[in-house]
């Protein structure tokens, strides 16, 4: 067996995962980045529901509260942690929208499941 350690093949999971995580990473593909985006929003709206479900947030404050969070840290992540120009990736909006529908629809089952579960007897 070698020792050496196994290289992640671009386009893969392991691969996507270690240049997400990793600071200023360079994204010649930027369709990889936003498959890094999508799946990141799908993970925090997962998070973020549950979270909500337990505090508990109610109405539209917490509807409201998720897609402030979720757009500040998904620009705050490719701006700012990723160094990428917002530009290069179609601007403000397209990383807005970018999975927004299934990662809302994500973040309501999680929050509405566990609300439910937790504070209704």
């Amino acid at each position: 067996m070698s020792s050496k350690k196994r290289e992640e093949e671009p386009g893969s999971f392991g691969y996507a995962l270690a240049k997400a995580l990793r600071p200023a990473s360079d994204w010649p593909n930027k369709d990889d980045l936003l498959d890094v985006v999508y799946w990141g929003k799908q993970v925090f709206a997962l998070v973020i529901g549950i979270l909500f479900g337990l505090v508990p947030l109610t109405g539209i404050f917490a509807i409201g509260l998720y897609v402030v969070i979720s757009t500040m840290i998904v620009q705050h992540f490719v701006v700012h942690y990723q160094k990428v120009d917002e530009d290069e990736v179609g601007g403000f909006w397209e990383l807005a929208k970018e999975g927004f529908g299934a990662a809302f629809a994500t973040y309501m089952v999680s929050w509405i499941t566990v609300y439910s579960s937790v504070h209704h007897s």
